[in-house]
C-alpha cells in the first residue's frame, strides 16, 4: 500500500507549461500578400476593363481612356473600395494560415499591401490617392479580425 491517503492531493508539483513564445508566421505573411496583391490587380485589371466597354468607345485613345478614369471619381472610388476588400481577403487568408498573432499577421500583410501599392503607383498620382492607401493597413487588420471573430474557440 502506499503511504499517501487517499483523500489527499498527490505530492507532485503541479505547475503550468512554460509559455511558448508566439511571433509572426512568414509563411502566413507572405501567403497573405500575395493573395492581397494577387486579388486586387486581378480584379482591378477585369473592373478597368469592363469600365473601359461601358463608357470608353472603340474609338478613344488610350490617353483619353487614362484621362477619362482620372477624371471619373466614381470609378476612382469604387476601384479603391474594391482594393480595400482585398486587402481584407489577404488579412482573413494570412491570419487563418497562421491560427496565431493574428493581428500581427495583419498588420503585417497590410503594410506590405502598401508597399507594394506604392511600388504599382509610383507615376505619381495625387497625394490624397497616395494618403487614402494607407487604409489598406486597417483593411488587414479587419480581415485578422473576422478570422478571430468567426473561429473563437
Amino acid at each position: 500500500m502506499s503511504d499517501n491517503s487517499p483523500y489527499e492531493p498527490p505530492r507532485a508539483p503541479l505547475k503550468d507549461p512554460p509559455q511558448r513564445k508566439t511571433r509572426p508566421n512568414l509563411l502566413a505573411i507572405v501567403i497573405g500578400a500575395l493573395v492581397d496583391v494577387v486579388t486586387t490587380t486581378v480584379f482591378g485589371a477585369l473592373f478597368s476593363i469592363g469600365f473601359a466597354m461601358t463608357v470608353g468607345s472603340a474609338s478613344m485613345k488610350p490617353e483619353q481612356f487614362q484621362e477619362l478614369v482620372r477624371d471619373s471619381s466614381g470609378f476612382m472610388i469604387a476601384a479603391y473600395a474594391l482594393g480595400l476588400a482585398c486587402s481584407v481577403l489577404g488579412g482573413y487568408v494570412g491570419a487563418r494560415f497562421a491560427n496565431q498573432n493574428e493581428y500581427a499577421n495583419g498588420l503585417a500583410i497590410g503594410i506590405i499591401g502598401v508597399i507594394s501599392g506604392e511600388l504599382m503607383n509610383s507615376g505619381g498620382g495625387e497625394a490624397w490617392m497616395h494618403v487614402l492607401g494607407l487604409l489598406t493597413i486597417p483593411a488587414a487588420l479587419l480581415g485578422a479580425h473576422i478570422k478571430m471573430r468567426l473561429h473563437k474557440a
